[in-house]
């Protein structure tokens, strides 16, 4: 808790700003006198959301103006920014963005040195905040999120896809026609109510004030905080522990996937195991297994697992469920990278905690039991990924869940 309070001399934390990079090197400072050598590194990183979705707005409707008087060109241009805005909530392809400037974030990166280590642990969490946007508050996230199902989630870009697909057979229509016709008529009305409420809420994210982020992901960060004075009285024997706090994971991942790139040469994906602890500060914990925006990616079944192992044993974390989560997190880039994560997270009768990316979302919302139970799942899945590692990593049958996986 004093770890969460301090937190509030960083307001405003968002990626790329200076107080993010106070927050960072604060940690490092932390970690320091732990004795982890600890560094903050720069990080190039794409630009923020709210610009992507104003530009693809901008050019929804400018393809619908478009279509009035050149159907075919306009049909063209509405296709070409719907397969952009496919793939923003896929991954690839990333057509819009091009236009855009990028932006410079960084992450904290501490070790423990152990020569003797045969594999590393890698607790992540993400330094940054969010914005607050009316796309977080609760009414839209019961109208979006199923409350027991997350397959069955509704992603909030399904409906932009679905009004730039009509609005694209709109045009399409309307180019063999002299005059427009009333399903183009509808077509571009209703695409156009869309398109206007995507530009709304683009501009309302944008200049939204950042939150303060005790929960995510102060809570985060106190994790690892914890874990690492632990780990610093009583050392991991067979492995290595990094703690990375990064930035830009908000926006699109982008610290995470900088730190894979920056220290590509010093982890080995077959004996690196990265937890990430992300909003641990209300409800219950959950063993992330599978996440994704659109697309649904399943972790290596092997933490995973190894957590459920855990949870079933020990009788301190009978509470401990399981989940999908709607989004990304910094466990998919690395599992993406063929990397072992898992994201440890905490749910409030099986819902994402409603302060999440809201001006509640304050120190005074923490539960400390919800940190405790964090802390020492935590630390008793990092010993335990110690002690796989003391057994030679993997046994055959678990050669065979990965490769299945």
């Amino acid at each position: 808790m004093e770890f969460i309070e301090a937190q509030r001399d960083f307001s405003g934390r968002v990626a790329g700003s200076e107080a993010e990079r106070m927050c960072q090197n604060a940690l490092a400072g932390r970690m320091d006198r732990l004795g982890m050598e600890a560094v903050v590194e720069g990080a190039v990183c794409p630009p923020q959301l709210p610009h992507i979705l104003f530009l693809h707005a901008v050019f929804f409707l400018g393809a619908l103006l478009l279509s009035l008087f050149r159907p075919l060109s306009g049909a063209a241009v509405s296709a070409l920014t719907l397969l952009s805005f496919w793939g923003e909530l896929r991954g690839r392809p990333r057509v819009l963005r091009r236009l855009l400037l990028k932006r410079i974030t960084g992450n904290m990166v501490a070790r423990f040195r152990n020569r003797e280590a045969s594999g590393k642990v890698v607790l992540v969490a993400h330094a940054d905040v969010a914005s607050a946007s009316r796309l977080f508050l609760p009414w839209a996230r019961r109208f979006t999120i199923h409350h027991k199902n997350p397959i069955r989630t509704m992603h909030p870009g399904t409906l932009v896809l679905v009004a730039g697909a009509v609005q694209s057979v709109g045009a399409l229509e309307q180019w063999s026609r002299p005059d427009i016709s009333l399903f183009a008529l509808t077509a571009f009305l209703g695409a156009a109510v869309v398109h206007v409420g995507l530009l709304v809420l683009a501009v309302d994210w944008w200049r939204s004030p950042p939150v303060e982020g005790a929960v995510d992901n102060a809570s985060g960060l106190s994790i690892l905080w914890g874990v690492a004075k632990k780990v610093g009285r009583r050392p991991l024997r067979h492995a290595e522990l990094w703690v990375v706090a990064t930035g830009d994971r908000e926006q699109d991942c982008g610290g995470i996937k900088a730190f894979l790139r920056q220290f590509e040469r010093y982890l080995d994906p077959e004996r690196t195991y990265l937890i990430n602890v992300d909003q641990v500060g209300q409800g219950s914990l959950h063993i992330v297994t599978a996440e994704g925006g659109w697309d649904r990616l399943s972790y290596r079944p092997t933490l995973p697992g190894l957590a459920e192992r855990l949870a079933g044993r020990d009788s301190r974390f009978e509470g401990v469920g399981e989940t999908e989560v709607i989004g990304v997190t910094d466990a998919g880039p690395p599992t993406e990278a063929g990397f072992r994560a898992v994201t440890l997270t905490s749910l409030v009768d099986g819902r994402v905690p409603s302060v999440l990316h809201t001006h509640d979302d304050t120190v005074e919302a923490i539960e400390p039991a919800a940190l405790a139970e964090a802390l020492d799942f935590t630390l008793a899945l990092v010993r335990e990924v110690d002690d796989l590692l003391a057994e030679g990593d993997r046994s055959p049958a678990d050669a065979g869940a990965d490769v299945h996986g």
